[in-house]
């Protein structure tokens, strides 16, 4: 059994991860920050992260074979203007578990982000294409790739999720459109704005697949480039909601952070070694799927 050691597992992706790495049968440390963290049978690390000794004794220890980082600052306005704790988290912290890692030879999953290029391609973006971040969250984020990539037992997650949120109270993209639509409510969504989601329960059956296969370097984790508007059309057709109180809406460069127009992700790499993993990954699968959880 391996031993497992979560950072930011208090979040919208760590309530997913850490339930589903139980269920199968991981030995789960998972890190406390501010937030507690309620799960049963998970052991909780109150450790201070910046004190390299205590980390190390830590991750000794408990024998953890593993750590996964999940800790972000997500919200690329938040960033902008707080580059301080957009350092701390994505930066600084990298550097720490890379050095315990290193020192005692043992892996590290890092989820990073699709927010990494400049967004003037027209098609998607591959693992190879040349990274052009036009904002501090991506700065930071593409950062911390570079800080791993040279350690032969790094795996690097580039994804965008969708699903509910069960753990904070952050709205997710998700949570407001389908709380608007129930509610005969208006919303606005890009028309502009292109990526390439992934249900948040299929992002978390992945990563527990390619642990398992015991992967390193960089994969996408994505479904078909589609716009956020499009999206929400598919979602409220999927849900059987009213897709006409979606609005078509433009990106304002006046009311946001600079952001990629295309963020889409190709994932030939990861259904070309792994075949099986092609219908998971289907667009239309993972809204059945999306449907199925939140019914």
């Amino acid at each position: 059994m391996r031993n497992i050691f979560v950072i930011g597992g208090s979040g919208f992706l760590g309530y997913y991860l850490l339930k589903e790495l139980k269920i199968n049968n991981f030995n789960i440390y998972a890190h406390v920050h501010k937030k507690e963290i309620k799960f049963k049978n998970i052991k909780l690390a109150y450790i201070d992260l910046k004190n390299l000794k205590k980390f190390k004794f830590f991750i000794k220890k408990n024998k953890i074979d593993y750590i996964i980082n999940l800790a972000s600052i997500a919200n690329i306005e938040k960033c902008e203007y707080n580059k301080k704790l957009a350092n701390d988290t994505h930066i600084y912290l990298i550097k720490k578990i890379l050095n315990a890692a290193k020192s005692l030879d043992i892996s590290i999953l890092h989820i990073s982000t699709d927010q990494l290029f400049s967004g003037v391609k027209k098609t998607s973006y591959s693992e190879i294409n040349k990274k052009e971040p036009i904002n501090y969250y991506a700065i930071t984020k593409s950062k911390s790739e570079d800080i791993l990539l040279n350690y032969k037992k790094s795996l690097i997650l580039r994804t965008n999720f969708i699903g509910k949120n069960y753990s904070t109270n952050k709205i997710t993209f998700f949570d407001k459109l389908i709380f608007n639509l129930k509610n005969n409510k208006k919303i606005d969504l890009w028309c502009d704005i292109y990526f390439s989601p992934v249900f948040i329960k299929t992002l978390v059956f992945v990563i527990i697949f390619l642990i398992k296969k015991k992967e390193c370097g960089i994969f996408n984790i994505s479904s078909k480039k589609i716009s956020k508007y499009e999206l929400g059309k598919k979602i409220a057709e999927a849900f059987h909601l009213n897709k006409n109180l979606i609005n078509k809406n433009y990106f304002d460069i006046s009311k946001f952070i600079l952001r990629p127009k295309n963020s889409s992700l190709y994932n030939s790499k990861l259904i070309t070694k792994y075949p099986e993993l092609k219908k998971k990954l289907n667009l239309i699968y993972q809204l059945n799927q999306l449907k199925k959880y939140n019914e």
